[in-house]
């Protein structure tokens, strides 16, 4: 983490360098001279490997100094900025104070460069004493050898237990390795460290149905520092045990004999293992491999033989996995609740009978490990050798993660630090920083994304979004089986990520020591510190009335405790505490109000709070023009936000994201710079000021707008949306169009096709299909729209109409004709007044559609011919009263994998009750238990859930 923490520095400050070079008059010189140093210092740190003994204590000093210069130059910029705003007479009165500020910083960063070449001297004599004193590398490098090994056998110790569970398991592997033609074929499992991954293997390669199978069995342990040699020789001599006995010694004149194995050449032991198993049918077990370069280098080793030979790949790594074969790794899941419990009674009590009280905190305990094999057996080994009663027990509950990590268990070292090392540089921040979110909670993906770009974690993008890179990086740890996937979002993406509780206790003891972030809570809020990152997981209240830490070097805080109104106190303390704040996330923490004096969070790039109350954002927030996100949380609403119209000010926003809509205030004439950065604006109310940033192309990379139509330019919008064709990225587009209960507006009857809105929506979409990169388009209000037939843009795969009055066999044929259609969402209204509607779908039609989704809708019939929907995979209807039955064609779709009704009529729960599924679909309601019916048997416990529908950018 030190070198991320001096690239950033040094990113930092060339950024300042770049854009603000007037904020740095005075020492500009100090400033340059300053990256100088810290550049050299990094490419020291490039050089240093070892985290202990000195060269830790070198690492820990370097990062503490680049804190310290980056809390200098923060200051001052801070300062200058606020002495700039003044009036003339106010710099005037100032002015002396300014000098000595300058002249103040300069010292500072005199005393900070000095501080670095005292590390660095001392660096230098230190490598010199380690010479004189033969204290080579490969000393270090036995050391490091030794304690590999160490933890290696304990890794086998813990992994090979009797672990229960894996009885599917091992039934898909052992299927993975027996089918398939005679080409040699590899097959992988992949896991997160603990998770029983070498326990499952060796389930397989012990069972009889494999012994039965191949000719030859072996099994190579790889590790994270692969020797290729050394494996060779382990590979050969598992294949061969008795090759050294069978061979004569060397000859006196000391000529190397061919039983010299440890003197051949990396292809000469490759030869002699592929002689060993050319003529035979092989399984090779490659436990715990990590690099795609080193089953590159040892897979000559395998002939491929044409006998039907595999090789079976253990890895952490999915990318790893997908390198060595090409078939669809198998995913190790946790243990559930009842193979955890029997894993952790067996190992306890070891068939003994034991108090019946101790079960229930047995049972607390071991939800505490997650399913996690790992953690549950050193658990078990813990509580194995202490009293087992309930006293004893008692003290444990509750605190199951501090005992698992204690250095004894070195869990620590299996689950986490194998890898955490191996990780790139460039994710070990982004994957510490997981560790700030509570324990079991569902991290939101797209703003943790945006999170790591306002930390700077995202760096050295070139061309590309620093977005998209973030997302790679998650991705990136989601495929080494650091990160779990919650929710998945219906284009496939993550919606919602988790971390093991265990790798989250982790996380936080690894920030802690490298001073990433701390966590407070209520157990830890009266122990000072001087923190940089700030997790409050308490009362907001309680934290800032007790807590006595020193705020002034926080870059982000973050609030996770209960609801609470922040007031006019909070913020006060809030700005007087955290000047050089760059985060701020304040969770379910709401406001009355945003101060007029948030303009002076100069380096703020990422804010988060709940607005339910406030109508009205000041203008001083276009003093922030280092803002990246702005995030004004639920609850929608129709109430606009008072927004100034001069947001092109923001010049370096990125995300403008809003659930209620942002009416811009004032006047915008003066100025058409353009918004480079913008990629998100939502829900703009279309008056005269965001009709004028539009058409003059203010936003011209946004990615994803929202348009909000009034009766000011209801006529305009179809030349508007004309307008928007212009904008090549635009993927994501919502309108929402005049409700009919907007003030003065009168309710037409459903016989005029003339739209309340002044227009018709013929024209609406017309324009709409010009647009070459829309993919996800919402239309609100939607009415009658679908009373006549309409052509949706064609690049279109995501359509929501919500609102719907009526819908028409005129209607749907304009949508069913959409070949890359994907996703449907047609939404009513409440109450479900007004005549009934059928909903008939012909043959052919909906050829792409994978997911439709109906709710609230006065739907009476829903009619599907044969070769209608074929792609079908997913069905939610939610609350369609009138609804009765539905198609028996739906059942026969060969794709349909889910059917979920909730609020079902009577007559439609009836029908669902007494209904037998076939083809594998799930099938969900509310009423009661969902049933699975599978081709061969039947399973009744699948967990319901309820959903709801939101429209958001």
């Amino acid at each position: 983490m030190e070198e991320s923490v001096v690239t950033f520095v040094l990113d930092h400050l060339a950024q300042l360098v770049a854009r603000e070079a007037n904020l740095l008059y005075g020492v500009e010189d100090r400033v340059q001279s300053l990256q100088n140093e810290l550049q050299m210092i990094k490419d020291l740190l490039n050089t240093t490997k070892r985290k202990k003994g000195m060269e830790h204590t070198v690492l820990n000093q370097i990062r503490d100094v680049a804190h310290v210069a980056e809390d200098v130059i923060d200051t001052f910029v801070a300062k200058v900025a606020i002495y700039k705003r003044r009036t003339i007479l106010g710099r005037m009165l100032r002015g002396f104070g300014q000098l000595r500020l300058i002249h103040h910083v300069a010292e500072k960063i005199d005393t900070i460069k000095a501080t670095l070449n005292d590390i660095r001297d001392n660096k230098d004599k230190y490598d010199a004493f380690k010479e004189t004193n033969n204290q080579s590398a490969a000393d270090l490098e036995a050391e490091e050898e030794k304690r590999a090994q160490s933890l290696h056998r304990l890794r086998r110790n813990v992994e090979e237990e009797d672990v229960v569970g894996f009885i599917h398991d091992s039934k898909d592997v052992i299927d993975l390795l027996l089918e398939g033609g005679s080409n040699r074929k590899a097959v992988s499992i992949v896991g997160m460290g603990g998770l029983g991954k070498t326990t499952l293997a060796r389930k397989v390669y012990n069972s009889s149905q494999l012994m039965n199978h191949f000719d030859c069995r072996a099994w190579v342990y790889v590790s994270n520092e692969c020797r290729v040699k050394d494996l060779l020789i382990g590979l050969f001599k598992h294949l061969m045990p008795n090759f050294e006995q069978q061979q004569p010694r060397g000859n006196k004149r000391g000529k190397k004999s061919a039983g010299d194995i440890n003197d051949l050449s990396e292809e000469e032991l490759k030869k002699l293992v592929r002689n060993c198993l050319e003529w035979k049918k092989y399984l090779v077990v490659v436990d715990d491999l990590w690099k795609k370069q080193d089953w590159d280098e040892v897979l000559d080793a395998f002939p491929d033989n044409n006998r039907g030979s595999r090789i079976l790949i253990t890895s952490r790594l999915k990318e790893v996995a997908l390198h060595a074969g090409h078939d669809v790794p198998h995913y190790l899941q946790f243990l559930n609740e009842e193979e955890s419990w029997e894993l952790f009674r067996r190992k306890v009590f070891r068939g003994e009978d034991y108090p019946s009280d101790l079960e229930p905190l047995g049972k607390q305990m071991v939800r505490s490990c997650r399913g996690l094999p790992l953690s549950i057996i050193v658990l078990a080994g813990l509580l194995a050798n202490k009293e087992k009663s309930h006293k004893e027990w008692s003290k444990v509950v509750g605190h199951v993660n501090w005992y698992l990590t204690q250095d004894e268990t070195q869990v620590k070292d299996i689950v986490l630090k194998l890898s955490y090392d191996n990780l790139p540089r460039r994710l070990k921040p982004c994957f510490l920083y997981l560790g700030l979110f509570p324990e079991d909670f569902e991290i939101p993906v797209t703003p943790l994304l945006q999170k790591w770009v306002a930390e700077g974690f995202i760096q050295n993008t070139g061309n590309r979004d620093p977005d998209d890179v973030a997302e790679d990086y998650l991705y990136e740890l989601i495929d080494r089986s650091l990160v779990q996937v919650v929710r998945v979002e219906t284009n496939a993406g993550v919606e919602t990520c988790q971390v093991h509780d265990l790798l989250r206790d982790l996380c936080i003891l690894e920030s802690k020591e490298d001073k990433v972030f701390e966590v407070c809570t209520d157990h830890n809020i009266l122990i000072s510190s001087k923190p940089r990152r700030l997790s409050i997981h308490g009362k907001t209240d309680h934290y800032i009335s007790l807590s006595n830490n020193d705020h002034s070097c926080v870059r982000s805080l973050f609030f996770f405790g209960s609801h609470y109104y922040i007031r006019g106190r909070d913020w006060k303390w809030i700005f007087k505490n955290l000047k050089l704040v760059r985060v701020l996330e304040f969770g379910l923490n709401g406001s009355d109000k945003i101060p007029s004096n948030l303009g002076n969070f100069i380096h703020l790039k990422y804010l988060r709070i709940d607005i339910s109350y406030v109508r009205f954002v000041p203008d001083s927030i276009l003093k922030l023009w280092n803002l990246q996100t702005i995030d004004l949380s639920p609850p929608r609403g129709n109430i606009p936000i008072s927004f100034p119209a001069k947001i092109w000010k923001l010049r370096h926003l990125r995300h403008l994201n809003t659930p209620r809509p942002i009416k811009l205030r004032g006047s915008c004439s003066g100025s058409y710079e353009k918004m480079w950065n913008a990629q998100t604006i939502s829900s703009l109310v279309l008056n005269s000021q965001a009709m004028s940033l539009i058409k003059r192309g203010t936003f011209p990379n946004v990615k994803r707008l929202g348009l909000r139509v009034t009766s000011e330019c209801e006529a305009e919008l179809p030349k508007l949306l004309q307008s928007l064709q212009q904008l090549s990225y635009l993927n994501k587009l919502v309108i929402v169009l005049r409700d009919r209960d907007d003030e003065g507006e009168k309710k037409l009857t459903d016989e005029s096709m003339k739209r309340n809105n002044g227009f018709k929506p013929q024209e609406v979409l017309q324009s709409l299909g010009q647009f070459n990169c829309l993919t996800i388009l919402t239309i609100e209000n939607a009415f009658d729209l679908l009373t006549c037939e309409l052509t949706f843009p064609p690049t279109v795969t995501e359509l929501t109409l919500s609102e719907i009055d009526c819908i028409s066999d005129e209607g749907i044929n304009g949508l069913e004709n959409h070949t890359k259609l994907k996703k449907l969402r047609l939404l009513g209204d409440v109450p479900l007044s007004g005549e009934s509607f059928d909903l008939n779908c012909v043959g052919g039609g909906f050829s792409q559609l994978e997911v439709i989704e109906m709710e609230n809708l006065k739907l009476e019939k829903w009619k599907l011919d044969n070769g209608a929907m074929s792609r079908l995979q997913s069905v939610m209807i939610n609350d369609c009263e009138r609804l009765d039955d539905l198609p028996n064609e739906l059942w026969s779709l060969s794709g349909l994998r889910k059917v979920q009704v909730m609020k079902p009529s009577k007559e439609m729960a009836r029908m669902l009750r007494n209904l037998e599924i076939k083809n594998g679909v799930q099938l969900v309601t509310e009423d009661y238990q969902p049933r699975f019916q599978s081709r061969l048997d039947s399973i009744d416990s699948m967990d319901f859930n309820t959903f709801e529908y939101i429209s958001e950018i």
